[in-house]
């Protein structure tokens, strides 16, 4: 049986860059570089994985989803800061 490979970009911002890397290396997914965004501060990351390895992806997606909630509350929290 031959073994299915997924590709996925992931956009992680700089912030997460370190957790995202960490459950990558732990769980040996292959991946590269593939861009950067200075302006919004992320790195575009090539993943590589197999169906084993797809709850991996998925806590690096989470980590990633998580940072960008937070960051819209803090948009938020300073918006109403600033009507007050």
């Amino acid at each position: 049986m031959q073994t299915v490979i997924t590709k996925r970009e992931l956009q992680v911002p700089v912030d997460v860059l370190i957790r995202v890397a960490d459950v990558l290396l732990e769980n040996d997914i292959t991946n590269s570089i593939t861009g950067t965004d200075e302006e919004d501060g992320y790195i575009t990351v090539e993943v590589e994985y197999e169906k084993e390895q797809r709850d991996a992806i998925h806590e690096a997606e989470d980590i990633i989803s998580d940072y960008h909630e937070n960051e819209e509350d803090e948009d938020e929290d300073e918006e109403d800061e600033d009507e007050d």
